[in-house]
């Protein structure tokens, strides 16, 4: 037996003492789980790699222990001195489901790894503060007889308090205030102490626990309108709730943040429909003009009824999220403000496209006998609309189109066109969707 080794296992990494006598957690476990008749700890997961903002690995692991008050799982980085790199712990009762713990534990380990508090000072070495509130903690410094018993620990990075000084440059006269909490977050049914508030970019990703999911969010309201609505009417609700859906879990999380992403793409891996599942209501609404505004034209081979549906519904989903406290108003009021033009839009822009297309099939030309200045392939947005004609971005017009089609156009919308200029007259040869 190696000294400092388990006195039960020979395990050289030794993190636990009861009754002097030197144990590794598992074996720790199993004493306590004779003593006390809890059920034995499973092994803890496999350690992780999170990717940070500035695109670096961080490969934590995890540990797990009963502790007086609780179960006990922490989260630590690897391959740093010890007390540095990035830590997180939290505390369950006895009874607590040790996976739901670790799950737990995991998203809070991507957003602390997501979040960046610190950037490079240009113009010394060094860092400054990215904005004006700053997490971390405490560990003791290596070298504090000659000057602070602690060093600060930032973004996983071992601070000196002089360099974590030198990081409040700019606020020079400024008021601050400082709040220590437990290192652990204890999130037992009856705890009496509250976590350290989230702040920072993903602040409201971090509270978001107490609010429902989008899928559940979307079950809640059709659940409600199936009560109200007459057969034909819902069937169309559902059917855009179900589109809805699958455009959020496509396309949703190219609006998350860098710390929700990475939340998000551990999800998936396992879930492929992980963003209804792991977002609420604020990650649908940012989604909505990707739903509205190329989802549903580009992605769905919908009549103008469902086109139409689209925007009511959307709308009610807004104002209901705001009225059951879901969404803030202003967001949902934006939101509701968007899908009123949708649903007016999207059925118009569809009938323009149908048109145009049709329009500019009736056009014959051989494109490669045309001069580069009399030949154009672009995504371009309109500019200006009269009748029977269109002007283009960049100037390009008139280009003939139908009376019909320019009663339809708006200024602003945008489309894929191929324009040929043929004696002298641009015309429509090539249109793809219109984008309201």
């Amino acid at each position: 037996m190696q000294p400092g080794a388990c006195q039960d296992c020979g395990a050289t990494e030794v993190s636990t003492y009861l009754d002097s006598v030197p144990l590794c957690d598992r074996c720790a476990d199993r004493r306590v789980s004779r003593l006390t008749g809890f059920p034995e700890l499973p092994e803890p997961p496999e350690p992780i790699t999170i990717r940070d903002p500035s695109g670096g690995s961080r490969t934590l692991r995890f540990r797990m222990w009963r502790v007086p008050t609780g179960i006990e799982v922490e989260i630590e980085e690897t391959g740093v001195r010890e007390g540095g790199g990035y830590q997180r712990a939290i505390l369950g009762a006895h009874d607590a489901d040790p996976g739901e713990l670790v799950a737990r534990l995991h998203s809070l380990a991507i957003d602390e790894v997501g979040r960046q508090y610190l950037e490079l000072n240009p113009h010394r070495p060094g860092w400054l503060l990215v904005d004006d509130v700053v997490e971390g903690h405490l560990v003791w410094s290596e070298g504090h007889e000659t000057g602070a018993p602690y060093d600060v620990v930032v973004d996983g990075r071992t601070l000196s308090w002089e360099e974590f000084g030198r990081t409040l440059e700019a606020y020079e006269g400024w008021r601050f205030r400082m709040e220590l909490a437990d290192r652990i977050d204890d999130v037992r049914p009856d705890a009496s102490v509250t976590p350290l508030a989230p702040r920072g970019p993903n602040a409201e990703a971090s509270v978001r626990p107490t609010l429902p999911s989008i899928d559940e969010v979307l079950e809640e309201f059709l659940a409600e309108e199936r009560a109200r609505l007459a057969a034909r009417t819902y069937r169309n609700y559902e059917s855009v709730v179900d589109l809805l859906r699958s455009c959020l879990n496509n396309y949703g999380h190219q609006e998350l943040g860098p710390a929700e992403r990475m939340r998000f793409e551990v999800a998936f891996e396992t879930d492929e429909n992980a963003f209804v599942h792991l977002f609420g209501p604020t990650e649908l609404i940012a989604s909505l003009p990707e739903f509205l505004g190329y989802f549903m034209i580009r992605k769905v081979m919908a009549g103008e009824e469902l086109l139409r549906a689209a925007g009511t519904v959307t709308k009610k989903l807004a104002r209901w999220m705001a009225d059951r406290g879901y969404l803030d108003a202003a967001l949902a009021a934006a939101a509701a403000d968007r899908a009123a033009d949708a649903t007016r839009d999207l059925p118009r822009a569809g009938r323009l496209s149908s048109i145009l297309n049709e329009y500019a099939h009736e056009t014959v030309v051989d494109l490669n006998s045309l001069d580069d200045d009399d030949y154009l392939e672009d995504y371009l947005s309109i500019e200006r609309v009269d009748r029977g004609a269109l002007w283009f971005e960049g100037g390009i017009g008139p280009v003939d189109v139908p009376v019909a089609a320019s009663n339809l156009a708006q200024p602003g919308w945008s489309a894929s066109v191929t324009i040929a200029r043929l004696r002298g007259v641009w015309r429509l040869v090539g249109i793809g969707n219109v984008y309201p």
